[in-house]
């Protein structure tokens, strides 16, 4: 018998409000993902990409 696994990324966001931009920041799913896929290839290369998805 497979058992599924689950796993979990629990995350912190700090926002600098004093940064002196004009624009608002936008979270999206799109841009967190983004952010997470990158830094994650940043990290572990394309191999650690590719097992994490």
């Amino acid at each position: 018998m497979v058992h599924f696994k689950n796993r979990y990324m629990v995350m912190e966001v700090f926002i600098d409000v004093s940064r002196g931009e004009g624009d608002p920041i936008i979270l999206t799913q799109f841009n967190i993902t983004k952010v997470i896929r990158d830094n994650i290839q940043l990290n572990f290369g394309e191999c650690g990409l590719a097992a994490s998805l």
